[in-house]
């Protein structure tokens, strides 16, 4: 998608937005809260040998396997392996008829923002950041980045294939 048409897809938005905030490395993220089937923490999760680095293993979530990917990897913005005491938090997304779980550091609140919270990515990001991300948003604190689930989803499928 060209910078000028995601322009015109952000600016036909609606007033108000509403993301599940979530933090990976530090980094303030915002999940379209339209695209968050649910959220739930992850009690026993079996590897995958030789699976690409973002995929964390599979699950059995109320009886279906699910394939869990940490979101920090699929982002290349984790810099270490997750080290935490406390059993890990996912997002639940469904993609092309499947579920998946995004391993996430931390899970915050459901934000409404308004539309003119927030502007454009600037157009120095990086690629992959660029291509995965909707717009930033200006909180009191700090800024949140949203995320495109959907434009990161089809290139992670893109690689399988």
């Amino acid at each position: 998608m060209s910078a000028e048409q995601r322009m015109r897809r952000d600016m036909s938005i609606v007033d108000e937005i509403q993301l599940v905030s979530v933090r990976i490395e530090g980094q303030l993220i915002g999940l379209p809260i339209t695209s968050v089937r649910d959220v739930f923490s992850i009690t026993a999760m079996t590897p995958v040998p030789k699976a690409d680095r973002a995929v964390a293993g599979l699950v059995n979530l109320r009886g279906h396997i699910v394939t869990i990917l940490d979101l920090g990897y699929l982002l290349n913005s984790r810099r270490t392996e997750r080290q935490s005491e406390q059993e890990p938090m996912a997002v639940g997304v469904e993609w092309l008829g499947e579920v998946f779980g995004l391993v996430v550091d931390e899970i915050g609140d459901v934000l409404s923002l308004s539309g003119d919270s927030s502007e454009p990515m600037p157009a120095n990001m990086g690629t992959n950041w660029a291509r995965f991300t909707r717009r930033v948003h200006k909180l009191e604190r700090e800024l949140m980045i949203e995320i495109d689930l959907h434009a990161l989803l089809e290139t992670m499928s893109l690689q399988a294939a």
